[in-house]
C-alpha cells in the first residue's frame, strides 16, 4: 500500500522535471541564447565597448561632479546657520501675533458691549412709558453760590438769605 503513493509521487516529479526542462529550452530558443555564451554581446549586438580615451574622460567628468558638490557641502557647512537670530525672530512672530489676537479680542468684546447697550437703551425707551420715564432734576441747593463769610455766623447758620 505504501508503494503505489511512492510510485505516484516519483512518477509527478518526474513529469515536473520534464516540464520545467521544456520550459527553459522554449524560453532560451525565444530569446535566442545560446548555452555557452558568456558576454553580452549575443544579446545586445548595438552595444560597443569603451575606449579608453572615454573611459578617462567619464571618470574626470565623475571626478569634477564629486569636488564640486563637496565643495559646496563645505561652503554650506562653513557658513551654518544663525539658530540664536532664528529662534528670536520666531518668537517676535508668536509676541505680535499674541499681541494682535488680544487687540482684536479686546476690540471685539468693546464693539459687542457697545451693542448690548445701544439694545438695552432702545428696549427701555420702547418698554417704558413716557410718563414713568425718571425726569433729571436739579437739585435742592443752588450750585455754584456760596454765602460770604460776613453772611454765615460763627454757629455756621445764614444770618441773612443769600442774594
Amino acid at each position: 500500500m505504501k508503494t503505489i503513493p511512492k510510485q505516484v509521487l516519483e512518477g509527478l516529479k518526474s513529469i515536473t522535471d520534464e516540464t520545467v526542462e521544456q520550459g527553459i529550452d522554449n524560453v532560451k530558443k525565444a530569446v535566442g541564447v545560446v548555452d555557452n555564451s558568456e558576454s553580452g554581446q549575443d544579446l545586445f549586438p548595438d552595444i560597443k565597448d569603451m575606449t579608453n580615451a572615454q573611459k578617462q574622460q567619464l571618470e574626470q567628468s565623475d571626478q569634477v561632479k564629486k569636488q564640486a558638490e563637496m565643495a559646496k557641502l563645505r561652503q554650506e557647512m562653513g557658513q551654518g546657520r544663525n539658530v540664536e537670530a532664528e529662534i528670536e525672530e520666531v518668537r517676535r512672530q508668536k509676541e505680535e501675533e499674541e499681541k494682535r489676537k488680544e487687540e482684536d479680542f479686546l476690540e471685539n468684546l468693546k464693539r459687542q458691549r457697545m451693542m448690548e447697550e445701544q439694545e438695552r437703551q432702545s428696549l427701555l425707551e420702547v418698554q417704558t412709558p413716557e410718563h414713568k420715564k425718571k425726569k433729571s432734576r436739579g437739585s435742592a441747593f443752588a450750585h455754584g453760590k456760596k454765602p460770604s463769610t460776613d453772611q454765615m455766623s460763627a454757629t455756621g447758620e445764614f444770618s441773612k438769605k443769600p442774594d
